[in-house]
């Protein structure tokens, strides 16, 4: 007996061929998306770590007391924010409301001290971060601009440096039990203005080759630092 392959045999075979060959470009398409998904990923992870870099940074270069031997840093006066946040010499000299009558804890310069205006080449303070841009690079294969053919790589993250205003909402006071705050980031203007209030916007923005971006905020406050007690043993 002659063997051979029926009909519906080949018709099946040729379905399940048509099957596996469809899949193929759907497999591509997804591993595709996974690649994006994972440099997104990575881009998230490197602003996520940049922010946090930048805010370990002073405040201002001169928050800095270099008159007193503990070299903390001190709350400056701005000379734009809120009139409540302002040096209360009613009572306590170098202190404002809220702060706490005691050593050790957060207080002013022993004269009016305003914020820096500059923006330095080196980086000290939160100020000199304004501009400034880095690249997450995809490393390549062979070279360094292999890019595997990603959609979006060279992810530039550059980053601002804001005042906003520092007012309560409407309706709202410093000296209220509960406050309303909005964070405003479009009420924004220059690092470099002299309109200075006792809060900083950092914004920092990631874009791709591939025109895709987006943007991570947040804010750094005027509140200078608590020096720790220390106890000395001979």
């Amino acid at each position: 007996m002659r063997r051979g392959v029926s009909l519906i045999e080949l018709v099946l075979a040729i379905v399940v061929i048509a099957i596996s060959v469809m899949s193929v470009p759907m497999m591509l398409q997804q591993g595709a998306k996974s690649d994006t998904f994972s440099m997104m990923q990575e881009a998230i992870l490197a602003a996520r770590t940049k922010m946090g870099n930048v805010l370990s940074y002073q405040w201002d270069d001169n928050d800095r007391d270099g008159n007193n031997t503990d070299g903390r840093l001190r709350v400056l006066d701005v000379s734009a924010g809120d009139p409540a946040l302002d040096r209360n010499n009613t009572y306590y000299d170098e202190r404002r409301i809220g702060h706490i009558f005691g050593d050790l804890r957060r207080k002013m310069m022993a004269t009016p001290t305003f914020p820096s205006t500059v923006v330095d080449v080196n980086i000290t303070d939160l100020n000199d971060f304004h501009g400034k841009s880095v690249q997450l690079s995809t490393e390549g294969v062979s070279t360094a601009t292999d890019t595997f053919d990603y959609l979006d790589h060279d992810l530039n993250l550059t980053t601002h440096v804001y005042y906003i205003s520092d007012a309560p909402a409407a309706g709202s006071d410093y000296n209220d039990t509960v406050v309303n705050f909005v964070f405003d980031a479009s009420n924004r203007w220059s690092i470099t203005d002299v309109n200075s209030t006792n809060i900083k916007m950092i914004e920092l923005d990631v874009s791709s080759n591939n025109y895709q971006s987006f943007i991570f905020r947040t804010f750094s406050s005027n509140l200078g630092e608590v020096d720790l007690l220390e106890k000395e043993i001979n």
